[in-house]
């Protein structure tokens, strides 16, 4: 029987990669998808299929194997320092994307100012010419 083998499989050591980088994101307080984003770059492939290859395969075998409530980390209850670790995380990420919000509104209006201006002085300018 002949077998074919997909030339994009995973091997043994890019499953052992990506589930230690998910592993160390998750113990230092980072979500899933920062390790996923790490080992798309390592690995060469698509943070989609990191995370599909984390949840379809990995996962269900470090919850079998280890059984250690702190690698299920959506299954867990999580420590007060987690959640501050997370909260910290999304606060710093609301406060760059507000800031870059605001720099993108200040724009905007100065924009939107200088194209009024222009709109009047080419009415203006029309304006004067008809009246010759």
């Amino acid at each position: 029987m002949n077998v074919k083998i997909r030339k994009d499989s995973w091997t043994s050591e890019e499953d052992n990669l990506l589930k230690e980088l998910v592993l160390k994101k998750i113990e230092q307080g980072h979500t899933q998808i920062s390790g996923f984003q790490e080992a798309s770059i390592l690995l060469g492939r698509s943070k989609q299929a990191c995370a599909f290859r984390w949840n379809k395969n990995l996962r269900p075998i470090v919850l079998k194997k280890e059984g250690s409530v702190r690698e299920v980390h959506s299954r867990e209850v999580p420590d007060s320092s987690s959640l501050q670790n997370h909260l910290q995380l999304a606060m710093e990420s609301y406060d760059e994307m507000k800031q870059s919000y605001d720099q993108i509104s200040d724009a905007y209006n100065l924009l939107k100012r200088d194209y009024e201006q222009l709109v009047n002085w080419v009415r203006q300018g029309i304006t004067h010419i008809d009246h010759r």
